[in-house]
């Protein structure tokens, strides 16, 4: 009798289901030890009589206690080792089968994580450069294949991509992708119900949504193209992807040729020409309206938004920003009428 039997036996005995034969040689053990077989259950659950009790029946039928020890398959830790080598081995047919599947060899990726409370930069394998905000996520490649460049965020980053027209770059975040030649340009998107916004500063670039199922989706159906001081804002509650100016305009001139903002009886046709040729930006106006109206105005620092309410509130015209462009509403000037801002 092993000692598993022997607690078995006991269990069987506190239950009333042990045999005739079973029952008298209980009873036998806690007579050699002067106990009472009928004691409570305590006493038969007491770790310190049950030793007695293998000890007495050692000592009775003077042969050692047997342990027999678990074939190897049977342990605890072969079988935990065989489950994780299962798993490797089914991870590993996957993947292989998965880059079989692919043109282009699996690509480990690295992350980066900003847990700093400032900007913290990154220069990626191609020489582009990135500038990852605080609290902002970003996965990219150690080495860039040869057909495309392709990165991953969650937050907000500015990036300064090198320009390799043989290979695409694309920021891809949760429900936009932003695809680039060679620019710079700030995307912003943190997930879930928070807008997306990719702002361009320099080149051009298309951005598309991306459907939340797996549900194929062709660049070209959904892309809204981007020019210097253009911004694309995607809406995730109706899914709905707005084309509009930056949040602050930047002049595009180089620093040592700025733009002249001095303005003495200018036609206002020639206003928005300067103001569109230093932003980038396309101003729609009908030019026979506006062929009367002149402005007078010394213009400096203020943004492009400033620039825009100020000539608006002397000429009486309206303004309007509509899908990335800046739409005068007039109804044109007198041949006497001088616009003239103080």
């Amino acid at each position: 009798m092993t000692p598993f039997d022997f607690r078995q036996l006991l269990r069987r005995y506190q239950t009333g289901q042990t045999t005739a034969e079973e029952t008298r040689r209980v009873e036998a053990w806690y007579e050699s030890m002067d106990a009472d077989p009928e004691q409570s259950v305590d006493f038969v659950e007491d770790e310190a009589v049950q030793q007695r009790m293998w000890a007495h029946i050692q000592a009775e039928t003077d042969l050692p206690a047997i342990v027999r020890p678990l074939p190897v398959y049977r342990q605890s830790w072969f079988r935990v080792a065989a489950s994780v080598l299962l798993v490797i081995g089914f991870f590993g047919y996957g993947l292989w089968q998965w880059s079989n599947r692919r043109k282009e060899p699996v690509e480990l990726l690295s992350v980066q994580m900003n847990n700093t409370t400032h900007p913290i930069h990154i220069r990626l394998d191609d020489g582009s450069d990135v500038t990852l905000e605080p609290g902002s996520f970003l996965r990219y490649p150690g080495h860039f294949p040869a057909t495309k460049r392709e990165v991953f965020l969650m937050g907000e980053a500015f990036f300064s991509v090198t320009r390799q027209p043989q290979r695409p770059f694309l920021v891809v975040t949760d429900r936009v992708v932003t695809r680039v030649l060679g620019t710079s340009f700030r995307v912003k998107a943190f997930g879930g119900k928070a807008n997306v916004s990719v702002t361009v500063r320099t080149g051009k670039v298309s951005v598309f949504s991306r459907p939340m199922t797996n549900t194929p989706v062709k660049e070209l159906d959904n892309a809204v193209v981007l020019v210097p001081n253009q911004r694309a804002v995607f809406y995730p509650a109706e899914a709905r992807l707005v084309k509009t100016l930056a949040e602050n305009p930047v002049l595009l001139t180089p620093g040592n040729q700025q733009p002249d903002f001095n303005f003495v009886d200018t036609p206002l046709t020639e206003v928005f020409d300067r103001l569109e040729k230093a932003y980038g930006v396309d101003f729609v106006y009908d030019a026979d309206v506006l062929a009367r109206c002149t402005l007078t105005a010394r213009l400096g620092n203020e943004s492009l938004y400033e620039k825009l309410a100020l000539i608006s509130e002397v000429t009486h015209a309206r303004h309007e920003v509509i899908d990335g462009q800046v739409v005068i509403d007039s109804r044109g000037c007198t041949p006497v009428s001088r616009q003239t801002m103080p």
